[in-house]
């Protein structure tokens, strides 16, 4: 294969990446969206112009959300220490922002009062049995960027000896108020930065809502359900880790059993 076919193969696929990313496989309605996307891919291979207008506004798109969400984490950050987000702003969406970040603040540390009074198991793994390696499978469907920042950040807190078997059932401790207001803040977020671009506000903040907050350290691995742990991820990336893989591969283990992380790439085609 020439470096020149392999360059265009290479931003093509780069760019079904992106696009792919923004949509839920798993969603009703959703296939055939994915089939068009990947049709307008195809129309796009060799010319060189459209590729880079339509991989400019996925990449735009992409950076509006990062971008929120950097300042989400930082007004929590704020919150936190008892100071106003939103300062003296009165317009109704500063306050409706100001509102949710207080919310997630306040049941986070509710859930981290939780957590703490669990014991071996549930706060803190049981370091005399050995660690159980999982193993995160990149799959195609999943934005690689996405899987690579997921899983290179369980494997580093496997490494630090953060991941392990929690005790109990997941879904009698979550507060999925957390995750609601989180999303809701950052889409609020995309459209007080780009009021003057309502039109691509809307583009931005759809993208996100097909997005989820995700654990950055799975709350069945041990971790908080707090907003410092929290970072958007791709719906089907984030279901298929946490449900598919890790979830089938310790569901037999003893609670608190250590846990690290080996990831598997496919071969390329």
């Amino acid at each position: 294969m020439s470096d020149t076919v392999r360059s265009d193969k290479d931003l093509h696929d780069r760019l079904a990446d992106r696009i792919t990313s923004q949509a839920d496989e798993h969603e009703s309605g959703a296939r055939p969206h994915l089939r068009r996307s990947r049709a307008g891919l195809n129309r796009t291979r060799g010319k060189g112009a459209l590729a880079a207008a339509v991989e400019t506004g996925a990449e735009k798109i992409l950076r509006a959300i990062e971008e929120a969400e950097d300042q989400l984490h930082k007004h929590l950050q704020d919150v936190s220490k008892g100071v106003r987000a939103m300062g003296d702003n009165h317009a109704r969406n500063d306050k409706n922002i100001e509102t949710m970040l207080q919310s997630i603040v306040k049941r986070s540390r509710d859930q981290d009062a939780v957590r703490d009074g669990g014991g071996i198991g549930k706060d803190r793994p049981d370091t005399t049995k050995d660690p159980h390696t999982v193993t995160l499978e990149w799959k195609p469907g999943m934005p690689k960027p996405a899987f690579e920042r997921k899983a290179r950040a369980l494997q580093r807190l496997g490494e630090e000896g953060k991941l392990f078997k929690f005790k109990g059932r997941t879904s009698d401790y979550r507060d999925s108020k957390i995750t609601a207001d989180y999303k809701g803040a950052l889409t609020a977020l995309i459209h007080r930065n780009h009021k003057d671009d309502p039109d691509f506000a809307k583009e931005a903040a759809a993208a996100a809502r097909k997005m989820e907050p995700d654990h950055t350290n799975e709350l069945q691995t041990g971790g908080p359900d707090a907003w410092r742990n929290l970072r958007m991820l791709d719906r089907f990336t984030n279901q298929d880790i946490g449900n598919a893989q890790i979830r089938q591969q310790i569901k037999d283990l003893p609670d608190g059993n250590p846990i690290s992380i080996d990831i598997k790439w496919w071969p390329d085609d």
